[in-house]
Order: C-alpha cells, then structure tokens, then sequence
C-alpha cells in the first residue's frame, strides 16, 4: 500500500520550517560575531529528489581558513524521503581569487523514509568541496558532496550565506 503523505513528509516540512526560521534568526544575531547563516537548495543524484535545506557557518580560527558548518537538508523524492543533519568541517584553500574554495568533511546522520517499507537511519561521513563569493552581506555558493554510509549518496547543493 503506498502512502501519499507519511509521517516523514510531515516531519521533514516542520523540520524545515522551524530550521529555516531558526537560522533567518541565528543569521541576524551572529553576524557580527562571525557565524554566517545559509539557505540551500540542489538535488540528491542517488535518491532523485529535490532537496531544501540550511545551515551556520562559523570560523573556527581567526585566519578564516577552517569553518564549521553544521547543517539541515531534506530531499523529496517520487519515492522516498531523505533528511540529513550534518556537522561539516572546511578548509578553505589558499588561492589567490574572488571567490572562495574549500574541502572539508564531517558526519552525517542520514533518514530515508520510502514510500514502501519502513524508514531507517544511519551514521555516514560527508566529502565535500564548493566555491562560494568572498566579503559581501549576501555570498553564493555551490558545493558537491557524497555521503558514505549504507546507501551512499551524492548532492549538489547551491544557495546563499549572509
């Protein structure tokens, strides 16, 4: 029996809703304390779903060459749900541009919910690198990651950070 609208597709958009309200928030409290917020939106190639997320971005030293970035993204698919909730670390290279570029890792914590068959979870770690503006109230950025777990994945995600 396939479910139009399960429990996971409630959860993920109330998930959504109160993250995207918490970061709009976080952003306007910690900008000057170095945190930038971020909207993202992008695709999930494994699952073939549209994806919706945000996140924090935080320097973790005062040359700005390490960030932390945990954060929230939730891809809809035709046939499944996926949310994950990750806590990123990048490093931005030392490269004489415009625009920023970094590598970086970190966990993953990875829900799929099916339309068939019963939701499950694991632990999984993020690969990723991006490009992103530099200076600016209002930064874009892309980043390409791939999630190694179970069932690994791989996203291409873009948005904005202010």
């Amino acid at each position: 029996m396939k479910r139009s609208y399960g429990l996971m597709h409630r959860l993920a958009g109330t998930a959504l809703a109160l993250g995207a309200a918490l970061i709009l928030m976080a952003g306007a409290r910690t900008a000057s304390a170095g945190t930038d917020a971020d909207l993202r939106g992008g695709y999930y190639f494994d699952s073939d779903a549209f994806a919706l997320g945000g996140g924090l971005l935080t320097s973790l030293d005062h040359g700005g060459s390490w960030y932390f970035n945990p954060n929230l993204e939730a891809a809809f698919g035709d046939h499944q749900t996926t949310v994950t909730v990750n806590g990123d670390l990048h490093y931005d290279l030392p490269i004489a541009s415009r625009m920023s570029w970094w590598v970086g890792a970190g966990p993953a914590l990875v829900v799929r919910d099916p339309d068939v068959g019963s939701s499950n979870s694991n632990f999984g770690v993020n690969v990723l690198g991006g490009v992103g503006g530099r200076g600016g109230s209002v930064r874009p950025f892309a980043q390409f990651k791939a999630i190694v777990s179970d069932n690994s994945e791989t996203a291409l995600m873009g948005g904005v950070r202010f």
